[in-house]
Parts: C-alpha cells; sequence; structure tokens
C-alpha cells in the first residue's frame, strides 16, 4: 500500500471512531444475546460470528442493547460496533476489516 493510501485509511478510521454510536452494547452483551438468538429469515448482508455461529449483525446489536427494533441504528453502524468489540464481521459470507467498511 502506498504511504499516502496508508495515510487516507487511517485518517478514515480515526474520523469513523469520533462518531459515537447511537446505542451501546459490550462485548459481554452480545455474546449474552447472542446465546438465546434465534434467526428464521435468510441472513442479511452484514453478519457476525459468535461463538461459531454466523448471526445478523444490525438484529444482535439492538436485541444485546436492549433498544427497540425502530431504533435508527444503521446496519454499518452495527457492524462498526461488532468489530469494535472484536468480533468477526462479514458482508456477503466475506470477512471485512474495520478500516474497509464503508462510509
Amino acid at each position: 500500500m502506498a504511504e499516502g493510501e496508508r495515510r487516507k485509511a487511517e485518517r478514515r478510521k480515526s474520523e469513523r471512531r469520533v462518531v459515537s454510536p447511537r446505542i451501546k452494547a459490550t462485548r459481554q452483551d452480545i455474546m449474552d444475546a447472542a446465546r438465546n438468538f434465534e434467526w428464521k429469515q435468510q441472513l442479511p448482508n452484514w453478519t457476525t460470528v459468535v461463538d461459531g455461529r454466523e448471526l445478523p449483525a444490525r438484529p444482535l446489536v439492538v436485541k444485546a442493547a436492549r433498544v427497540s427494533d425502530h431504533n435508527p441504528t444503521t446496519t454499518g453502524e452495527a457492524a462498526a460496533i461488532l468489530s469494535d468489540l472484536g468480533f468477526e464481521v462479514r458482508y456477503q459470507g466475506t470477512i471485512v476489516l474495520r478500516e474497509n467498511f464503508p462510509d
């Protein structure tokens, strides 16, 4: 990666972290919510892996944070929260690194 590209990626990464998520959940909240989480629909594009199970990112974060399904948190924000907490995040089955999340 060229020096300019690396600095640009670092700047984007730091800019994202300045924005505070609309909801808060801890790693333990996610683990607890995942334990009894059931999803009977087709998995959405953004997913995460918790204890070997692939689960939908946004619904899991919303449940873990104990907020309404109508909360304005986006799927991208949920994926960022999960990534920041150390969970593997996938887009259409492919692992996505935090610095490659869409703006």
